[in-house]
């Protein structure tokens, strides 16, 4: 039994009911409605942050918002950015990895750009291009957020096509193909692209959790996909965030992690688990296609 996968699969659709169905649930606050201030039981004001209780199960931000409501309102939009990230990224990686197996120009290409962006974590790239204004005060900030994490790793992910274009290549039927006369086209057509399928599934899920850890970090330093600036004393602008993507339970962790643990571990349980499920589905997806193409062809995913 290839239980990796069962278990990765059902996480998956776990993670895919709740982005659906959680506003429609009776216990979410859809409006995320703040409560600053509220009375104890011995007639006390409280001011937010909240901790756990009947009221608030996992308890509430800064803001008074109940953290449950918002780790649920979140899931949706947390899915589908990383899932946009990655699918960008993969456009571009996987043409240039198949294409620089045949071309030396965008062999170098992917090589300079694999080289580049992995000369330091790709934390910083994003942090620096971010913070450009054109990005910072850009109408569509959102979009080019994402374009800006998919582009920062495309020459890594490129390139581990291409080594896996070299690999196949030394295998004794890929020779016959050659040998038979076929063009490039239809060398990949017929004899690269059905070994490549199954490893482009396994990277890309590898990649959804990669991107889930990355933006995560990006939420310890307050850069955020949406924002919103608000004038401070002095002329200053303060960035406030717009979206309930779940690294916003990481701002200010340093803070809250000693006063209002609740905040921090309830983001890292969320973007853990969906880490955990996605490194599942990666080995899973390995496990499953190498048992069903090393018995064809001795091609290992």
């Amino acid at each position: 039994m290839n239980r990796s996968l069962g278990l990765g699969l059902s996480l998956l659709v776990f993670l895919f009911l709740i982005s659906i169905f959680a506003p429609y649930l009776p216990f979410v606050d859809q409006s995320l409605k703040p409560h600053l201030m509220r009375q104890s039981s011995e007639g006390m004001l409280e001011i937010a942050p909240f901790p756990p209780s009947k009221e608030f199960p996992i308890g509430t931000d800064f803001n008074g918002i109940d953290l449950l409501s918002r780790l649920l309102m979140g899931a949706k939009e947390t899915l589908l950015t990383v899932l946009g990230i990655c699918v960008l990224r993969y456009i571009f990686a996987i043409p240039l990895g198949i294409l620089s197996f045949y071309s030396r120009i965008i062999r170098t290409i992917l090589f300079v750009w694999n080289r580049v962006f992995s000369f330091l974590p790709p934390i910083f790239f994003i942090i620096i291009l971010v913070g450009s204004p054109f990005i910072s005060f850009s109408s569509n900030r959102y979009l080019l957020f994402m374009f800006v994490i998919a582009l920062v790793e495309v020459g890594r992910v490129g390139d581990i096509f291409y080594q896996f274009m070299n690999q196949l290549s030394r295998k004794p039927y890929i020779e016959a193909g050659i040998v038979g006369g076929n063009s490039n086209f239809r060398m990949i057509q017929k004899y690269y692209l059905p070994p490549l399928i199954p490893h482009i599934i396994i990277q890309f899920f590898s990649d959804l959790g990669r991107i889930m850890f990355l933006i995560g970090q990006l939420g310890i330093v307050e850069i955020f996909f949406s924002v919103k600036f608000v004038s401070q004393l002095g002329g200053s602008y303060k960035a406030i965030n717009t979206t309930n993507i779940w690294p916003i339970f990481f701002v200010d962790i340093t803070k809250h992690i000693w006063a209002h643990a609740w905040m921090p571990i309830t983001g890292a349980l969320a973007i853990g688990v969906t880490i955990f499920t996605f490194s599942l589905l990666s080995n899973g997806f390995r496990k499953y296609f190498n048992q069903k193409y090393k018995k064809n062809n001795g091609v290992e995913i």
